[in-house]
């Protein structure tokens, strides 16, 4: 049986109609369900896993040794800015432990001469550093757009910005 004009005409409506069905879908669904990774466009830093799970079975000398590799894959730049990160926030979190101490101490000293507390506004300063650094750093690494080393970028940041205040808790109040 010969196929008519109307029949083809039916047929390529159908084949247009599927296509264009397919297309929503696809626009669809990248809109409802976006990168699931913490790399998507909504990077949450708080989300992603320790370095140590990239670097299972190594222990921190081990690492810190291969991440001196020059030689290091997109990937492995990553894990190690990540990791040095991991490594200057663990000491700032030690140096803030130290600093609530003195703090806590001068406090209980100070409240037998009815003078207010100075650890909750460190507390509160803190809070706000942290949400300085991590404005700073999320500023820093959406600017450049998409770029493989996009996140080498973010870590570093986050470990110069961290070190920082690791030194400036470090020195105290500067009376000395």
């Amino acid at each position: 049986m010969p196929v008519n004009s109307h029949d083809r005409a039916i047929k390529l409506a159908t084949m247009i109609r599927a296509i264009n069905i397919f297309i929503f879908l696809f626009l669809f669904a990248n809109v409802a369900y976006p990168s699931s990774s913490i790399y998507g466009s909504s990077f949450d830093y708080r989300k992603a896993r320790p370095a140590r799970a990239y670097f299972s079975g190594k222990n921190r000398e081990q690492v810190t040794s291969y991440c001196k590799n020059k030689m290091l894959g997109t990937m492995d730049l990553a894990a190690c800015s990540q990791f040095r990160y991991e490594v200057t926030l663990e000491a700032l979190n030690n140096q803030i432990l130290e600093v609530e101490k003195l703090l806590r101490d001068g406090d209980e000293y100070n409240r037998s001469y009815d003078q207010p507390s100075s650890l909750p506004f460190f507390k509160k300063s803190q809070l706000s550093w942290e949400i300085y650094r991590d404005n700073n750093c999320y500023t820093d690494v959406y600017s450049v757009g998409q770029a493989s080393l996009h996140f080498v970028d973010f870590w570093d940041c986050m470990t110069r910005i961290t070190e920082n205040r690791l030194k400036e808790l470090s020195k105290g109040n500067g009376d000395e």
